[in-house]
């Protein structure tokens, strides 16, 4: 109990030297803004701050996983929202711009950064960038599959265009100096890029695949990803693409990734989520929603291979059939090849396994 206490306290007084920095930020260069600075901001001394942060550089980073946590929280809740896509574009613009136009010290720290071009500071903030980008390129791809995106326009440069279009404008107001608040200026910029990324009425509508494949279970660790400062956005959205409709994708992650689950839930695919431990967090990603795995983990042998092979048999062509069994099914797999079908495992960290089985057409 005592140490659950002084853990909570731990992490309030971080947050609040978190919250200080990014304030202290607004109106102090980055390389005047000093940890002695930051200290008599919060009313503590400056070994008190070393305490909970080893370097300027460690809280600087800090800061900006604290931002790119709120952004996410933000970008969560706009592709949740019901409505038209491009709708949720201006949404998104409009939440990202009142998220710069309440933390001006965030853009102060970004161009300051960036300008050196390497280093974990670097590379947190690259990984921002990375997730901002990515998500709006498959909100862009989106909305041309829905027809009110056109089709010609590559999603990746618009999606630079239209950070670049919020970047541009927190650097503009601070070079001229404008009184006009930022999300009104922002608002300009993001309604001229509007207009220029819409279908014009009647323009065809991008192909969608609704075929199943044989090729249909992949897994992704994107720690690796993360710990570079790429948002693993595209790579994941690419394996979904690649497994098809009724394929999975498993991930695993440092943490909840809580745009990405509602962006994948908001798409009809069936999610779910386990946390392993502390840095260590899967995703079940089923494409489409379906087929829902039948669960034969609490069977006793044979009856989860028997179950398994029955079910495969009876699949029709092109179908798919998922199933959670309590180990590596290696009796099973030369049984249903000899039978023409396509399976695929899994292999779980707790010694269960995963089961796809696909008919060819």
């Amino acid at each position: 109990m005592v140490l659950g206490f002084r853990r909570a306290k731990t992490d309030v007084r971080r947050q609040q030297i978190v919250e200080t920095t990014l304030a202290l930020l607004a109106d102090s260069p980055l390389d005047q803004l000093s940890t002695r600075q930051i200290a008599k901001g919060l009313g503590i001394s400056q070994p008190a701050l070393f305490r909970h942060f080893a370097s300027r550089d460690a809280l600087f980073l800090a800061v900006i996983e604290d931002s790119t946590a709120r952004l996410g929280q933000l970008v969560e809740a706009v592709v949740q929202s019901q409505g038209a896509l491009l709708d949720k574009l201006q949404a998104l613009g409009a939440a990202l711009l009142g998220h710069l136009g309440a933390n001006p010290g965030l853009p102060r720290l970004l161009f300051a950064n960036v300008a050196g071009g390497s280093g974990p500071i670097f590379d947190a903030l690259r990984r921002l960038y990375s997730m901002q980008s990515g998500l709006v390129a498959e909100l862009i791809r989106e909305g041309q599959r829905a027809g009110e995106v056109d089709s010609a326009i590559d999603a990746r440069d618009a999606a630079t265009l239209f950070v670049g279009a919020l970047q541009s404008a927190t650097l503009v107001r601070r070079l001229e100096a404008r009184a006009e608040p930022l999300e009104s200026q922002g608002r300009k910029l993001i309604a001229i890029w509007l207009r220029g990324v819409r279908a014009s009425p009647g323009a065809p509508k991008a192909a969608v695949d609704e075929l199943a494949r044989a090729d249909g279970l992949r897994a992704l660790d994107v720690r690796p990803l993360l710990a570079r400062g790429v948002d693993p956005l595209d790579q994941i959205l690419e394996a979904v693409a690649a497994v098809g409709p009724s394929g999975v994708v498993k991930i695993t992650a440092p943490f909840r990734p809580a745009p990405l689950i509602a962006l994948l839930a908001g798409r009809g695919h069936a999610v779910q989520e386990h946390q392993r431990g502390p840095r260590e967090f899967a995703l079940e990603v089923i494409v489409g929603g379906s087929p829902e795995p039948e669960d034969l983990r609490d069977l006793e042998p044979p009856e989860p291979l028997e179950r398994a092979l029955s079910a495969a048999i009876a699949l029709l062509a092109g179908g798919v059939y998922l199933a959670r069994v309590p180990r590596h099914p290696r009796l099973l797999l030369p049984r249903l090849v000899d039978r023409g079908l396509a399976p695929q495992v899994f292999d779980e960290p707790d010694g269960t396994a995963l089961l796809r089985v696909y008919r060819p057409r």
